[in-house]
């Protein structure tokens, strides 16, 4: 950035990513991947701890299989009504913010809830945090890629997104820790804290650390850039090469003055200039061409299969704890899943009737069952990750689509209960990996200009799926056992025959 002789050189026009390549890698990105890691723990615990939750509240809410459906679907439900709108909000004011909002304001929602008795202001609560959260949702993955030159984004979202498979790890592990112990406090009333309230709080720490953290970095300079605040941006440029190397950023360049070429906007921003109904117009105008041709069918065919993948996947996963529990008797060895089932409830209707005291306790097995399928996760992604290039995307994502109907239909029949959990790993895992597989052909079939609205839309439709799914399980399970699994594997056939459909490219 000098003449041979010294001198300094006129200041200079760079692109932001020329700028972080030569700061390099360091504790910025490190630090930001392990913060986007907590705050998306808190993010996926907020939803995935309500399996649990339902039955530690069992006895205390009252609730039915339907209500605790609804319970496991509220937090879900504000994230799908949320995340597409906050993803169009951090075009506008910013995705720290976004976030900073989402993660506080959740972390809040879900401190109050452990206070609620009734079970219907619990619910409202916990959608209301759900929207919450779409924010972070929406705003982590921009964020996080917008601070890693363009060789590292994929790795860096790959890692973050591993934190999901941790989670499914966290919550059983946690809860176990929590509810091993039985006491209560009265503190007002007739109101009595129980464990099981706890879990919540265990559930937003990881994310108010990593709000705590994020305070502390500055907003996107790429964001800022497409603002034209190019002054902030260079604050921050600076700010990311004294964390990463110590030095100011004109020392790693070896220039005095130099200056960030503006990003590039494609459309307008629908938040800036309009409010109300015209924000909703303006996003449903931006959104049309995803829908027009020549790509509007393979992405209708792509949302349809990524509902069924989440149906399928999520829906069974969140009502797994309750189902491990019910089955977790030593007298129910020799017995299918659906024969266990119904005698349990047939138990529980009658013990409804007599002196019985409720019970709401939480076997050993529940935990470790669903530990287990969190391990089964994170080793499901790294394998995938091996076979993906010389096996073909689309040949991987059918092949697993096989297997999973293969192990819906076993579980009509098999008794022995390593069977069954081999089973359900499979019959759960399997279409929860292939999402990630779906959102890749997702971002193939479609312009780059419409990708992160493609990818955002079919988050946000899938989540549709998990909320039809713990619904419906939870109205359909007791008397139609048999005829729910064989839905949920009838849906995995049709999520088959999209894919065969879709052009998917077997090379990344």
């Amino acid at each position: 950035m000098q003449y041979p002789n010294g001198d300094t050189i006129a200041p200079n026009s760079l692109e932001y990513d020329e700028v972080l390549e030569k700061i390099g890698y360091g504790k910025t990105q490190w630090v930001l991947l392990l913060m986007s890691g907590l705050l998306t723990i808190t993010s996926v615990a907020a939803q995935q701890s309500m399996s649990i939750i339902v039955l530690a509240s069992h006895c205390e809410f009252k609730t039915t299989e339907a209500e605790k459906g609804v319970m496991m679907a509220a937090c879900v439900t504000g994230v799908f009504l949320s995340t597409y709108i906050w993803g169009y909000v951090s075009d506008a004011i910013g995705r720290r913010t976004v976030l900073l909002y989402g993660i506080f304001i959740s972390s809040g929602l879900l401190f109050i809830l452990m206070f609620v008795t009734s079970v219907w202001l619990f619910n409202i609560i916990n959608l209301l945090s759900g929207i919450s959260l779409g924010g972070v949702s929406a705003a982590i993955y921009p964020y996080l890629s917008e601070f890693n030159i363009p060789r590292h984004r994929a790795v860096a979202i790959n890692y973050s997104t591993m934190f999901v498979s941790v989670t499914a790890i966290y919550v059983p592990a946690t809860a176990w820790a929590i509810l091993s112990s039985d006491w209560s406090i009265h503190i007002l009333g007739d109101f009595i804290f129980r464990p099981w309230r706890l879990i919540m709080l265990f559930s937003l720490l990881p994310g108010v650390i990593g709000g705590l953290l994020l305070i502390y970095y500055p907003e996107s300079p790429k964001f800022l850039l497409s603002e034209n605040k190019e002054h902030q941006a260079l604050i921050a440029v600076d700010w990311i090469s004294k964390f990463n190397r110590g030095l100011p950023i004109t020392r790693v360049l070896n220039c005095n003055e130099f200056t960030l070429k503006p990003e590039i906007q494609y459309e307008e921003n629908v938040l800036s200039n309009h409010k109300g109904w015209h924000i909703l117009t303006n996003i449903a105008r931006a959104t049309r061409p995803l829908f027009q041709k020549p790509h509007g069918l393979n992405f209708v065919l792509c949302n349809l299969a990524i509902v069924c993948l989440f149906f399928s996947s999520n829906g069974m996963q969140f009502w797994f704890p309750e189902i491990v529990n019910r089955s977790s008797n030593e007298e129910n060895q020799n017995s299918t899943v659906c024969q266990i089932l119904d005698s349990s409830y047939v138990e529980q209707n009658s013990s409804t009737n007599s002196t019985v005291i409720c019970s709401d306790a939480i076997s050993t097995k529940t935990y470790i069952d669903n530990m287990i399928v969190g391990i089964a996760f994170l080793l499901g992604f790294s394998i995938q990750g091996t076979l993906l290039n010389p096996l073909g995307r689309k040949n991987v994502l059918m092949a697993a689509l096989v297997f999973s109907i293969a192990s819906g239909i076993l579980l009509h029949f098999v008794s022995n209960p390593i069977a069954v959990l081999v089973l359900f790993c499979l019959y759960i895992l399997l279409p929860g990996l292939s999402i990630s597989i779906m959102l890749g052909a997702v971002v193939d079939l479609v312009p780059t200009n419409l990708r992160g609205k493609a990818v955002s839309l079919c988050m946000s439709l899938g989540r549709l799926g998990t909320i039809a799914a713990t619904n419906l399980i939870g109205v359909m399970l007791h008397p139609y056992c048999n005829t729910t699994f064989a839905l949920f594997t009838f849906i995995l056939f049709v999520c088959i025959v999209i894919v065969f459909r879709l052009p998917i490219r077997n090379s990344a």
